[in-house]
């Protein structure tokens, strides 16, 4: 009887430690691309999803490459300062988004704002809508 149960808990246990083994190995695999790697990688994500030109592209890639070299250098010089570091991060992606804003057409920003909201995690009610931003703001300001 105690080996049946032994075994029942280690047959529930044993694919959870797996998976937990795995995980290190994908962010190591991230660590080791080189800036130019992962700004091509997202570049290549916004071609494919947004259609960009090769114009587009040449112009995303360098965005996305002094984006990348921008947020490295944040995170080593404030390494030590978390609140400086997220004040950084928000610059860079600010001055990302309205670089982006110029080179990209409306219909493409606008996917663009959507897929980045998705991932993120904003309600679909809340997506790109001003109007409800504010209804939800001034709604959580009475209380």
């Amino acid at each position: 009887m105690k080996k049946i149960v032994f075994a029942i808990a280690f047959a529930i246990a044993a694919p959870s430690v797996f998976a937990q083994a795995q995980q290190p190995q994908a962010k190591t695999a991230q660590a080791t691309q080189t800036l130019e790697q992962r700004a091509e990688a997202i570049t290549a994500g916004f071609t494919k999803n947004l259609r960009l030109s090769p114009q587009q592209s040449q112009k995303v890639y360098a965005i996305n490459l002094s984006s990348l070299k921008s947020a490295e250098e944040a995170q080593k010089k404030y390494k030590n300062n978390p609140k400086k570091l997220v004040t950084q991060m928000d610059m860079i992606s600010q001055t990302r988004l309205s670089q982006l804003k110029d080179i990209l057409t409306p219909q493409q920003f606008q996917q663009y704002q959507q897929r980045r909201e998705e991932k993120m995690g904003v309600p679909r009610e809340m997506q790109s809508n001003p109007a409800a931003r504010q209804q939800n703001s001034a709604y959580q300001d009475s209380y």
